[in-house]
């Protein structure tokens, strides 16, 4: 009786196997069209855009073409974050990310000479001393990943020292960087005039 029992047993457990396997494999491979042919799953959010100012630069084909007069939606990244500096529509609302014709990806400040822009000195013997930096800017067609154009931006000579420092700030140079209105203001051409070829 046992032994039926355990056969019974075995028997309905092979079964759910032989059953179960292409159900879960067909699942998978049915998510697995899905991720391809949905056209929403590489770009949801504007921060998804930062991918062009990765080592490949790739495009997002469902992006709108970057074409005919302005304006041309663009999207800023500056530094190191894929956090947006800066995103217009050209018309002082922020665009969709399938909406963005071009992305603007700006380096990380390097120092543009060893002039020193400010030297500050705070209690405890603190002294940061402050150089004019630069950024390198690359605009890219956010479809095709093409590099439209290739420009520089300044960050000032001239800087105030902050009255304070924060708690366990240690001595250190710093380089100045661009405003976010300096970056608007150079970007704005490529935002409403016609296509760089």
């Amino acid at each position: 009786m046992r032994k039926a029992v355990v056969d019974w047993l075995i028997l309905i457990v092979v079964w759910i196997m032989v059953l179960a396997v292409p159900v879960v494999v067909l699942g998978g491979l049915g998510m697995l069209a899905w991720s391809v042919l949905d056209d929403d799953e590489g770009l949801q959010e504007l921060s998804d855009l930062h991918r062009l100012c990765g080592k490949n630069h790739e495009g997002f084909g469902e992006t709108a073409p970057y074409g005919g007069g302005g304006p041309h939606p663009l999207v800023l990244f500056a530094g190191d974050t894929d956090f947006p500096t800066h995103a217009t529509d050209g018309q002082k609302a922020e665009p969709t990310p399938k909406d963005v014709q071009l992305v603007a990806c700006a380096s990380p400040p390097t120092r543009a000479s060893d002039k020193v822009s400010e030297s500050c000195t705070y209690v405890g013997g603190i002294t940061i001393i402050q150089y004019p930096g630069k950024v390198d800017i690359t605009v890219y067609e956010a479809r095709t990943g093409r590099p439209v154009d290739k420009i520089q931006l300044s960050g000032p000579d001239k800087v105030k020292c902050e009255p304070t420092v924060l708690e366990g700030t240690k001595s250190h140079d710093a380089i100045t960087a661009p405003s976010t209105s300096d970056y608007v203001e150079r970007l704005e051409e490529y935002v409403t005039e016609n296509p760089k070829p």
